[in-house]
């Protein structure tokens, strides 16, 4: 059961093995080729409705704030381990659905970070279906899915610090099996999305920036 099912907290997450090595070399600040091209496409004269899907970060609410952008925050991880969803767990469709309500206005871009690296494979999918449904046509969807052994046991936060550079934040040092998941596999797994651009990172990210296909709404189920 992966870890946003089956929350210890970070008392728990610390008595966990520690990582004798770094979990990879990754440095405080990483240049990032795919957050560089959604920046590229973010139009000054547009605005874009934005859902961050990790908790609010001061730095990432500034930077979005240059553009005409209206943010929304949904620490998903976080939320998949509160009493309300609990009952719906075995159901992961239903449980996206109660996080992740339909908002106003479809939304443009979709940042996703590391979340779906904390999914099973019917959690991913059903993840994947839900943002399908909720955003236009052509939206953008950023994701860094990790390709190590290993990988920490509690989300990284991520804070952007220009247009093209990220600072990681590891929470803990502890570590997990990683689901290192090949990307034809994630290709299935969000095939209400294309790839429009992807990237092997040499610290053993995977950066993903899917664009979604407008042209299978009668298809995603």
């Amino acid at each position: 059961m992966p870890w946003p099912f089956r929350h210890d907290g970070a008392r728990a997450a610390g008595r966990r093995r520690e990582s004798t090595a770094a979990l990879e070399p990754v440095p405080p600040l990483y240049r990032s080729p795919t957050l560089r091209t959604l920046v590229s496409r973010l139009s000054g004269d547009v605005r874009h409705r934005i859902l961050d899907l990790h908790p609010a970060v001061g730095a990432n609410v500034e930077f979005f704030s240059r553009f005409s952008c209206r943010l929304q925050i949904v620490d998903l991880l976080g939320s998949l381990v509160t009493e309300d969803v609990r009952p719906l767990l075995a159901d992961a469709g239903a449980t996206f659905r109660r996080i992740l309500p339909g908002p106003p206005d479809p939304y443009d871009v979709v940042l996703a970070w590391d979340v779906f690296n904390y999914l099973s494979r019917d959690q991913f999918r059903a993840l994947a279906e839900r943002l399908f449904w909720l955003c236009r046509p052509d939206a953008l969807m950023l994701a860094f899915i990790a390709t190590t052994k290993e990988i920490s046991v509690l989300p990284l936060m991520f804070k952007i610090a220009d247009e093209q550079t990220v600072h990681w934040q590891p929470r803990t040092s502890a570590v997990r099996a990683g689901p290192r998941y090949p990307p034809a596999e994630v290709e299935r797994m969000t095939r209400g999305f294309a790839i429009a651009h992807s990237v092997l990172m040499r610290h053993g990210v995977q950066e993903y920036l899917f664009a979604r296909r407008p042209e299978l709404e009668q298809t995603v189920r």
